[in-house]
């Protein structure tokens, strides 16, 4: 579609905004910890609605649209359910333990608990994972751009991506953490007037859902398995608790640890209501706009024909709203991968006595390159049937051995670093393995659920077994325990 002049003058509007909040969240940088941390001053409320916003980006409008579309109401089964679930026990076991730790970045307590190889390893690999997730995110906003523009995508991909670093470059983790809050007041706004309007034109929730095509009214689906749940609430578990760098920031920025506690209590209820706001326009697509060739631009679609009828701007706000959710995700997973890259691998291995000045300067020119190879996965993506698969397939399915000693390692006291490193490694070679070991010889593709299962179960059990075989030297034993007594 072609957009009008209050589309312009909503997106410029919206702009203007965004542009002061990061000049605000400039003046609150002054030091590292600032940049990377918020100064731990975050107040748990922004915490935990940032937390939450992060959910939202593009993706959650393009990528399950298309289980929305094709599969009915098991998109809120995939979605909702296991964060939920995630961020209950997170709220019981590891949000407090963040800000206990007193860290800048989510791998630095690594060494302590284990050696500085576990901590560079964990760093090292963590960063290169993070752009399959991060390219997922950028070429699913570039699509609803795309869609609506009708530029080219990889036009899009490119010119989405530099704004996304521009403006992250010098207000840090406090840009994000404004951001999400502004997004979060006009994100939500928008998708319950929507909503209304999807339910109007409808006829209501009752028509809705008499009306859903057989089989879409079900808890579980054809995409969506009782077994392919449990596997993928694990790995959620996991992302939302810290595995996510940039989820870990949401925690560790906050000052008092009861009020990480409260910040993950909120973004999970926040979790169970909110997406239903997202889906039902997705389950309506049919009565709305008839059949959808492609069902990533289901949401879209409707947004498109209902907003334009509605009140004139608001596609213009859609999009604006939809790029902000997304610039802000990437942005803050851009920040924390920056701050491993100064913190963990520039200032630990390269110069070890460099002053703040030097090490946020070293931040702003690493989330750059990081942010030209962020855009390099999202042009990739372009060619990994669609981003569902992407980010289904392989980034949920690498997670766990990064994940799992991160986040283990403050809870179970008897793994020394070679039930990580082993963990670590004996998960990857499981996933090369049984992907592709399982393709060869059936001639037909690996369920997610069984490679990624079996590598989990793998990555865990070494993990723990391994506390059982081996001992902890007395100096480790000693560093050990110090560090559990700070985190209890």
């Amino acid at each position: 579609m072609i957009l009008t002049t209050a589309d312009y003058i909503v997106i410029l509007v919206y702009t203007i905004l965004m542009v002061f909040l990061g000049l605000y969240a400039k003046s609150k940088v002054k030091n590292m910890e600032d940049y990377f941390a918020g100064g731990r001053k975050v107040p748990w409320w922004m915490a935990a609605i940032s937390h939450h916003m992060s959910g939202y980006s593009a993706f959650a409008f393009v990528g399950h649209a298309t289980i929305a579309y094709l599969y009915g109401f098991s998109v809120w089964t995939f979605f909702a359910v296991p964060i939920f679930i995630a961020m209950i026990i997170g709220a019981n076991v590891w949000a407090q333990k963040w800000v206990k730790l007193k860290i800048i970045t989510p791998v630095e307590y690594l060494e302590r608990r284990f050696n500085p190889a576990t901590r560079q390893l964990f760093a090292w690999s963590g960063i290169g994972i993070k752009f399959i997730d991060e390219g997922v995110k950028l070429y699913s906003l570039s699509i609803i751009v795309a869609v609506i523009s009708g530029l080219p995508l990889e036009y899009v991909i490119i010119g989405c991506g530099v704004v996304t670093v521009f403006y992250i470059l010098f207000g840090g983790l406090w840009a994000t953490m404004l951001t999400d809050f502004a997004q979060f007041i006009v994100q939500f706004s928008m998708s319950f007037i929507l909503v209304f309007l999807v339910l109007h034109f409808v006829g209501g929730w009752s028509s809705m859902w008499s009306q859903m095509p057989p089989g879409h009214t079900a808890i579980f689906s054809k995409a969506i398995s009782p077994w392919f749940l449990i596997v993928y609430t694990v790995v959620i578990i996991l992302s939302y608790n810290g595995g996510t760098w940039g989820l870990a920031q949401r925690f560790y920025s906050i000052g008092k640890p009861e009020d990480a506690r409260k910040a993950a209590y909120l973004s999970a209820s926040l979790y169970l209501i909110y997406p239903l706001a997202i889906y039902i326009p997705m389950w309506s697509a049919r009565l709305i706009v008839g059949k959808v060739v492609h069902p990533e631009q289901a949401y879209v679609l409707v947004a498109e024909k209902l907003f334009s009828a509605f009140s004139p701007g608001m596609i213009g706000l859609f999009i604006s709203a939809i790029f902000a959710a997304t610039m802000s995700m990437i942005s803050a997973d851009l920040n924390s991968l920056a701050s491993v890259f100064t913190k963990d691998i520039f200032q630990r291995t390269i110069k070890k006595n460099a002053e703040d000045k030097l090490l946020l300067k070293v931040g702003m020119i690493s989330t750059i390159v990081l942010g030209v190879l962020t855009i390099g996965s999202a042009l990739i993506t372009i060619h990994l049937h669609g981003a569902f698969n992407a980010m289904v397939e392989w980034y949920a399915a690498i997670l766990g051995p990064v994940s799992v000693p991160l986040l283990f390692g403050m809870v179970y006291k008897k793994a020394t670093w070679r039930g990580a490193i082993f963990s670590w490694a004996l998960g990857f070679a499981t996933f090369v393995i049984v992907k592709y070991g399982y393709a060869l010889i059936t001639g037909t593709e690996t369920p997610f659920a069984l490679y990624t299962g079996l590598e989990l179960l793998v990555s865990f059990g070494v993990f723990f077994l391994e506390g059982f075989v081996s001992k902890q030297t007395p100096d480790e034993k000693t560093r050990v325990d110090e560090l559990f007594e700070q985190i209890k």
